[in-house]
């Protein structure tokens, strides 16, 4: 299967105008346990600033990025279709396609804040397959499509300085075993690699479940398996680590990083969700309350807009959240 380093991008022509508001490598830290913290006081406290209706339904959670909600549909297709809703309520459906592929598989996408798209994922063509990072121009009429087998990028994330980092596998170039795990790779907007980290990290060796997330400075990644927050410099060195807030990889619901570097981890727990707060210099996660008639039974984290905290509400709803903290 050929892949030509940059191709013209088809793009369904239709954008929907909905009328609704706007839409707001490594060095093994010493390991310090959180302070137990009193869980019946929140330190924090986030304000309702507005739902959003967005008449879509995503038939994969999607996240919040730059200016941008994104997701996908159609996955597992010769074409998935990669849906973003602006801050304006526009939305956009990008069809992703690679030549003399038959098959295409997503793992993760994220937008840039200039409204670049990038993903990661497989492809299948003839008698054999590939892996590949792809970058999407804020136009959607060129894109960038890197091969990167026998490396399989399971998440991924645009770096402030417009790099594309990615975390996953390592395999052998027979693709029958696996010969790493926890891979960092960073890549220019050229697709040219800019180093190869292997992480250390606890827990299981599946990545495809965990976050990767950019503030202005910094790039964050939380192992849900593992139960680690991560941080690393713009040059890939780890700069802090952090245990978790201790909550199961399926209680979940999404992990945010804002640009003023406040991160957020949602979770399930008593039949009701709940927020959590990093505080970094008492190395601790902090509950976060939002107002009572507010909270929902079950609320995705999708991540920030800004100092806005964006979650689903419903199906088919935004529920947005100022993150100014209150004492």
């Amino acid at each position: 299967m050929s892949f030509n380093r940059s191709v013209e991008l088809r793009v369904y022509g239709w954008r929907v105008w909905m009328f609704v508001g706007v839409l707001a490598t490594v060095s093994l830290n010493a390991q310090v346990a959180p302070k137990q913290v009193d869980q019946t006081a929140s330190k924090h406290a986030f304000t309702h600033e507005r739902d959003v209706e967005t008449a879509f339904q995503w038939p994969y959670v999607p996240r919040w990025d730059g200016a941008f909600l994104v997701g996908l549909m159609s996955n597992h297709s010769n074409g998935p279709v990669i849906v973003t809703i602006d801050r304006d309520g526009r939305r956009d459906e990008t069809l992703f396609t690679l030549q003399d592929a038959g098959h295409i598989n997503l793992f993760d996408m994220a937008a840039s804040s200039n409204g670049e798209i990038a993903t990661i994922g497989d492809a299948l063509g003839g008698e054999r397959g590939t892996t590949f990072v792809a970058r999407i121009s804020s136009d959607r009429k060129n894109q960038v499509v890197t091969r990167v087998w026998p490396y399989c990028p399971m998440v991924m994330t645009f770096a402030p300085d417009g790099t594309i980092w990615t975390i996953g596998h390592l395999k052998d170039e027979e693709n029958t075993r696996e010969v790493a795990y926890h891979v960092l790779r960073r890549f220019d907007p050229s697709g040219k690699l800019l180093g190869s980290t292997i992480l250390s990290v606890k827990g299981d060796t599946s990545d495809q479940a965990s976050y990767l997330r950019a503030s202005k400075d910094r790039v964050g990644w939380y192992c849900t398996r593992g139960g680690e927050y991560v941080e690393f410099s713009l040059d890939g060195t780890e700069i802090a680590r952090y245990d978790g807030p201790g909550v199961k990889e399926r209680d979940i619901s999404g992990v945010a990083l804002s640009a003023e570097n406040d991160v957020v981890v949602g979770r399930l727990a008593n039949g009701k969700s709940e927020l959590e707060m990093l505080d970094r210099q008492n190395r601790t996660w902090v509950p976060v309350s939002v107002p009572q008639e507010f909270a929902t039974t079950y609320m995705r984290v999708y991540g920030f807009d800004g100092t806005t905290l964006v979650t689903s509400h419903s199906n088919t709803e935004l529920r947005r959240f100022n993150t100014k903290v209150k004492n």
